[in-house]
């Protein structure tokens, strides 16, 4: 009786200490163990502030950010690094661990500031091949549906319960003592044709005071089940498509979630990293152009200063002269103003450049591009043209991806239409024993013998099996159908989107040539009237010089000759670069500037031991026996390499291993000269795009329909280096082979160029 009392007054008092908090009245004093002298220290008057986090690593920014830039007032002596286009796009891959782009650069919604977890990088793939979330998931994601399951649970207890009537020993009143122990241990997996196989180990433990065979007994079985769904969620195709039904949430993850979806949404991450990189390299390309083009420029507007200096000191001395001498000072501060403008421009593209190719802002170099544009006319063929386009773009491989992966969806979306109806079955064995280990089966009271739990369970010969068919279904399949719906509706914008994108590639190709060939004709046009400015600036001079009445209008026309051969030097330096820009656009729109530039994408190398793996799995795949009678479900739907993968090289070995591309011999002078430079390494077949040089004197011939124009071999800068690696262990990596150049005529503004652009007319575009 004590011992109830004091748990009686001690749930007393814990109740009482619960009810009794925040029940204090109003103007209650709080008595507080630390003095009241001391000021409140860690209230705020304010719940949310713009806070900085704490760094778990300490991390220094790249020193180089520190050294001050070149600016217009404040240069400095610098070494000229010359560097040549293939260079530039190498270093740019090299250091592309986060593609970079140029047209994002100083906008409010640069990526790279406003959403860095958009940017591109050569992480997304691998980040891709291991997501997890539902409709985004990897392979292993996907994979991992089919995992075995393992559950075990493991429980005891006690009870003393009074009886209420007799009960087998005991009489009314008495107390029924039992302690109980539960075990169960289950393993499952989903199979690939839809189907669940489970296998169940139980175990109950009883001990009590009624009467029985035995005080204390354990009773166990072993169970083996298996479901195979023969409708709804049925076959390997729904499988590998949607995943196993049973791991599917209703009206969340829907039907994608199976192994080929997942392989899907890792083809689309590469092209996003494909379009990524060409990206990257027509910038580089660009930029590379335009610094060329700033340096001339700038080049320009200092031999107009300094011709304008020279003039006006000759007119200085001259009293007859002031009209003349005061619009020389005119022009003189106007070149002065054009001079620091053209300084800008080539400082600005230099940053431009140095930023695409991972460059720090100010490492005592100055980048001067010594490859000289191209002055000879392409001239594309339309329909091959645009049958590349259509073959190589990413956009429209991205966009069969997607109705692809649609096409699967709807297939699964469809199986889901159907009632649920599955097939289970049951197999059991049953064990009972007063121990659950002993090494005699004679219990002392049965002829069976029950001593041994699992004696009992491994010999068998208590049994239980079952089997039957479950059915269900919604009424009207609202949800199923509706899914189908949304399914047939997806597919048939994808498809209209797809067919859109050909008419916009066909588009973009067309303003492509266009533009091509307006800068070419401006070109022509630039030379001619380069050809004149100069004749106009030698008649002037030697006019001036042999006239004895020199008046204002005629040194004002010296003067202006001057500013105008400038103008058309200028003008047709704009021309040509603009033209070269032209020629990458075009290789851009047809989705073959990566293989223009001998540029392939590869997969990163893989784990050590990845490579034994796949090895042993080789060798078993290679000694197996061939099954005629076998399918793939669903049909396979990959279509080879694309253009721009190191696979379409046919190349046994991976690029990363040392020696496969710098053992390619190179070909000789003869065979260079014989037929068109393949880029080493490539298919036989697989001719490098050329372009068509000028001719010397006389108009290019028209091409005849369907036909290139005559072609010449390419060369191979001798400096070149055969891989440029990206150094990131990354699911895909960009690799760069010897890039090939077109050959070019130089960019000067002699009078022999000048005259064969002019000889050249319009036939040949």
């Amino acid at each position: 009786m004590k011992t109830t009392r004091w748990k009686r007054s001690t749930a007393t008092v814990l109740l009482a200490a619960l009810l009794s908090q925040g029940c204090a009245g109003p103007g209650a004093r709080l008595q507080y163990l630390v003095g009241e002298d001391k000021t409140i220290e860690h209230y705020r008057d304010f719940a949310t502030s713009i806070e900085y986090p704490t760094e778990s690593e300490s991390r220094e920014s790249d020193p180089n950010l520190f050294r001050a830039p070149r600016r217009i007032t404040s240069l400095e002596e610098v070494s000229q690094r010359h560097i040549k286009l293939d260079e530039c796009i190498k270093m740019a891959l090299s250091n592309a661990t986060i593609l970079r782009d140029d047209q994002s650069f100083g906008s409010p919604g640069n990526a790279l500031l406003a959403n860095p977890s958009r940017v591109s990088s050569v992480y997304d793939a691998a980040i891709q091949d291991t997501s997890f979330l539902f409709g985004n998931r990897g392979v292993d994601a996907a994979l991992s549906d089919f995992d075995p399951i393992f559950t075990s649970n493991l429980q005891a207890g006690k009870s003393e319960d009074p009886q209420n009537t007799a009960n087998l020993g005991l009489q009314a009143g008495d107390v029924l003592s039992e302690d109980t122990g539960q075990f169960q241990a289950r393993l499952e997996k989903a199979l690939a044709n839809s189907g669940t196989v489970a296998v169940q180990h139980d175990w109950n433990y009883s001990q009590n005071n009624l009467q029985r065979l035995f005080p204390s007994a354990y009773t166990g079985s072993i169970q083996a089940e298996y479901r195979q769904p023969l409708l709804a969620g049925g076959g390997t195709e729904f499988t590998r498509i949607a995943g196993p039904i049973a791991q599917g949430v209703r009206g969340v993850s829907g039907v994608s979630q199976g192994v080929l979806i997942s392989r899907i949404n890792t083809d689309i991450s590469l092209v996003d990293f494909e379009q990524s990189v060409t990206t990257l390299v027509r910038d580089v390309e660009t930029k590379y152009w335009d610094l060329y083009l700033a340096l001339q420029l700038y080049q320009s507007e200092i031999k107009t200063f300094e011709d304008i200096v020279t003039f006006r000191d000759l007119i200085a001395t001259r009293a007859d002269a002031r009209d003349a001498e005061a619009q020389a000072a005119n022009r003189l501060y106007e070149a002065d103003a054009r001079m620091k403008g053209s300084l800008a421009d080539v400082l600005s593209a230099e940053y431009r450049l140095r930023r695409l190719l991972g460059l720090p802002l100010n490492d005592g170099n100055f980048l001067t591009p010594v490859d000289k544009p191209t002055e000879a006319p392409l001239i594309p063929n339309w329909e091959s043209s645009l049958l590349e386009s259509l073959a190589h773009r990413p956009e429209l491989r991205r966009q069969k991806w997607e109705i692809r992966s649609l096409e699967l969806q709807l297939k699964a979306a469809k199986n889901l239409s159907r009632p649920r109806l599955d097939l289970v079955s049951q197999y059991r064995i049953n064990g009972f024993g007063d121990k659950l280990l002993g090494g005699e089966d004679d219990d002392g009271q049965t002829d069976a013998g029950y001593a041994s739990a699992y004696e009992t369970l491994t010999q068998g010969d208590n049994t239980g099996w079952g089997a039957g068919l479950q059915f269900s279904m919604p009424l009207g399949l609202r949800l199923a159908r509706a899914q189908v719906r949304n399914y047939e509706l997806r597919l048939r914008k994808a498809k209209s989107v797809l067919q859109e994108q050909e008419q916009e590639i066909a588009r973009e190709l067309n303003n492509a040539v266009l533009e091509m060939d307006r800068w070419y004709l401006l070109a022509e046009s630039g030379a001619k009237r380069v050809a004149v400015a100069e004749d106009f600036t030698d008649t002037t001079s030697e006019r001036e010089l042999i006239s004895e009445a020199r008046d204002p209008i005629s040194l004002g026309r010296v003067l202006e000759s001057k500013i105008t051969s400038r103008d058309a030097d200028q003008s047709y330096l704009r021309s040509i670069i603009e033209y070269n820009k032209a020629i990458t656009e075009l290789n851009f729109r047809k989705g073959t500037l990566l293989e223009a530039n001998s540029i392939y994408l590869a997969e990163g190398q893989w784990n050590p031991g990845a490579y034994d793996d796949a090895k042993r799995r080789g060798e078993a795949m290679t000694h197996a026996l061939d099954n005629t009678h076998v399918d793939a479900v669903p049909a396979e739907f990959t279509g080879g390499p694309g253009i721009n993968a190191w696979e379409s090289q046919s190349s046994p070995d991976r690029p990363h291993i040392p020696g496969v591309v710098d053992g390619i011999p190179p070909r000789s002078a003869s065979e260079a000269t014989s037929s068109p430079m393949l880029v080493p390494g490539a298919p036989a077949t697989q001719p490098v795009q050329q372009s068509t040089p000028m001719p010397e004197s006389t108009p290019a011939p028209e091409p005849a329909p369907m036909q290139m124009p005559p072609q010449q071999p390419r060369r191979v800068p001798a400096n070149t280096t055969a891989l440029t690696e990206l150094p990131q262990s990354s699911a895909v990596q960009g690799q760069i082979r010897n890039a090939v150049k077109t050959e070019q005529a130089p960019a000067g503004r002699s009078k022999e160029v000048r005259n064969r652009m002019s000889n050249t007319g319009k036939a040949s575009l």
